[in-house]
């Protein structure tokens, strides 16, 4: 039995424990090529040539494994898969070809989760959890300024990457790799995020000028795009 097998295998008897630590392992990835690449993205300020931080990658690393890869699992594998198009009817669901049937069914899977998961779900709870794991004296503050700053745009950011990548996944990707795939494919992506968010000495115990900075929606771009896939 090949390795993927094996994989798969697991992916079906114990989807959260292996989507944890894939989604773990994954996310920690993106932060590191993002350290790596964009080195000129200082942690510290008063550093020239900034040191790996291997705290952020744990703090990317947490997130992934412990809050996006169990809620990843509840709704895109075992709750989205069962929302069928209300506008298709019984008549044509057994007249119609299955192909037809499953393209309006992920039709309308893709228009939930994106007009409302990552709004009212995804971005709030990535806010929350990374002010948290940055150690921040009043992080949940901290997360509602910059909810308040950037939550459509962060909503719009996501709407130019994952539609069109999570039509394909729920047409043609089995439930149970989904998550997987969109973690692979989105290594690139939480790479991206990373570099954005992480600037400005994101993460380390700031001055309030530095927190000031980071919630103010009139200085820098990072802070638009901060959720996570």
């Amino acid at each position: 039995m090949s390795f993927f097998d094996k994989y798969n295998r697991l992916l079906k008897t114990h989807p959260f424990r292996v989507n944890m630590v894939t989604t773990g392992l994954l996310f920690g990835v993106g932060d590191g090529v993002a350290q790596k690449l964009f080195p000129s993205n200082h942690d510290h300020l008063d550093e020239e040539k900034p040191k790996y931080n291997v705290y952020r990658t744990m703090r990317a690393m947490i997130y992934g494994s412990c809050f996006f890869a169990p809620c990843g699992v509840l709704w895109y594998g075992k709750r989205l898969p069962l929302i069928k198009n209300p506008f298709v009817s019984v008549k044509n669901r057994e007249t119609w070809s299955k192909n037809r049937v499953h393209l309006y069914d992920t039709l309308y899977r893709v228009a939930i989760d994106q007009i409302f998961i990552p709004g009212l779900f995804w971005i709030p709870m990535y806010n929350i959890v990374m002010s948290t794991l940055s150690g921040y004296e009043n992080p949940l503050e901290v997360a509602f300024h910059k909810l308040q700053h950037n939550w459509w745009n962060v909503l719009t950011t996501n709407w130019m990457v994952w539609p069109g990548f999570q039509l394909i996944s729920f047409f043609y990707i089995p439930v149970h790799l989904r998550i997987v795939a969109a973690n692979i494919c989105s290594v690139g992506w939480n790479c991206f995020l990373s570099y954005l968010y992480n600037g400005k000495a994101h993460g380390d115990h700031q001055k309030e000028e530095i927190l000031d900075h980071l919630v103010d929606p009139d200085e820098e771009i990072e802070e638009t795009t901060m959720v996570v896939y």
